[in-house]
């Protein structure tokens, strides 16, 4: 085979060596273009969906504040109750103790008048006598539930000083439902 032989089956591969590479390519690139079609059809997708998150978590996040807000607003109104029921309890706690301090003072007035009155076997008590320690704990009875209304007094006085200087303390309360905004202070309206 001669030189210009060998340079002809040369250039005949080298031809159809290009025109495979250039099929391959065309090939490729059709693959790569659907490829680019799909992955432009899924970020499409994906905008429109995460656009209807976006107003979606707006939404939820709005709502979040309204009910945050109610439960604020429903907590401050409890406030009160809890004043009260602690009120109730410290009532309940004095009256126990005032109760106590009767039957203390009154079961000890009986036993002294019975110890003082005990007669000896030969001696019978009489109508007068028998007087004498009613009388005794009437009195006894009289002197506990005067001794019970005193610390009564006592404790409601505390109790109201106690309230004054809780609600003198507040600073601030809100006033959530005033309209134009204003603000109590101590019991001011400012706006």
């Amino acid at each position: 085979m001669s030189n210009q032989a060998l340079m002809a089956w040369s250039v005949v591969v080298v031809a159809i060596s290009f025109a495979a590479l250039c099929v391959y390519l065309i090939v490729t690139l059709k693959a790569a273009r659907e490829t680019l079609v799909s992955v432009q059809g899924t970020i499409k997708e994906a905008n429109q969906t995460v656009g209807m998150l976006h107003t979606k978590v707006e939404d939820l996040t709005n709502n979040v504040k309204v009910i945050s807000e109610d439960v604020k607003n429903k907590i401050r109104s409890t406030d009160d109750f809890f004043q009260a029921a602690r009120n109730a309890g410290m009532t309940l706690k004095e009256t126990t103790g005032a109760v106590k301090d009767i039957s203390t003072t009154l079961s000890r007035a009986v036993r002294q008048q019975v110890a003082a009155l005990e007669p000896g076997p030969e001696h019978k008590k009489t109508w007068t006598e028998w007087f004498k320690i009613g009388m005794n704990v009437v009195s006894a009875i009289r002197s506990a539930k005067q001794q019970s209304k005193e610390e009564k007094a006592v404790f409601a006085a505390e109790r109201q000083e106690e309230e004054h200087r809780l609600y003198d303390s507040a600073a601030y309360v809100p006033e959530p439902f005033q309209p134009g905004g204003q603000r109590v202070y101590n019991g001011h309206s400012h706006s």
